[in-house]
């Protein structure tokens, strides 16, 4: 039986864009646009990446850590920060019982997850997330980041483990600052029907800044 693949909700815009495709997870997703050298330099000044590929689970209620924990997943104590909660797995507290878990590139907890039962727990609720979601770095990234966010995200102002909602360009989002391979860059999340919108306005944006799109092979290579 052949493998259903899902696609990003940023599919067709890349495909205007003639990346190379590739999948993950059993999501489509562009591996590359432009070629190393060039997403190299987009990296540096401000690269864009697509990463809505990434398999995630969500999950809240009383019992919602507990459960977790439970699967051998450590979370976040305090409320609106995040932690890595198994290797290559970034687990999110969105407030007092809600959670989000999500694997990075070589992450594997939420395939374990998914086993989730509900007739069988009690006081806590799977759920379902369909996000669109971005990885943000390079020299430029507060300078765009300032374009389209009100709140001052400057180190000095966000702790390194501080998960922030709020509005970018104008639509509900979830950020994050991280360390990835010795590099600070930004995370966010927003609702899979807005990705589209968002995608295209930061890479507006970036290219604006002297940057662009950045390949899921270039980002995490």
């Amino acid at each position: 039986m052949t493998e259903l693949i899902k696609t990003s909700p940023l599919s067709d815009a890349q495909k205007m864009m003639k990346p190379l495709m590739g999948s993950h997870r059993g999501m489509e997703v562009a591996l590359s646009f432009e070629g190393p050298k060039a997403e190299q330099k987009h990296k540096t000044i401000l690269g864009v990446t697509d990463v809505s590929c990434f398999a995630r689970f969500g999950i809240k209620g009383a019992k919602a850590g507990e459960w977790l924990a439970q699967q051998g997943i450590k979370t976040p104590e305090a409320l609106n920060t995040w932690v890595e909660g198994a290797p290559g797995t970034l687990v999110l507290r969105l407030g007092m019982s809600e959670f989000l878990v999500e694997d990075q590139l070589i992450g594997k907890a939420c395939a374990k997850l998914q086993a989730f039962d509900q007739a069988n727990i009690q006081s806590a609720y799977q759920v379902v997330r369909a996000d669109a979601a971005f990885v943000l770095g390079g020299s430029e990234v507060l300078n765009l980041l300032a374009e389209l966010c009100v709140l001052d995200l400057r180190d000095s102002v966000l702790p390194s483990n501080f998960v922030v909602m709020t509005q970018i360009a104008g639509i509900s989002a979830t950020l994050i600052r991280e360390s990835l391979s010795g590099e600070q860059v930004y995370r966010i999340w927003c609702d899979g029907s807005y990705g589209l919108y968002l995608w295209e306005i930061l890479i507006e944006i970036a290219q604006e800044l002297g940057g662009g799109v950045v390949g899921l092979t270039c980002r995490f290579q």
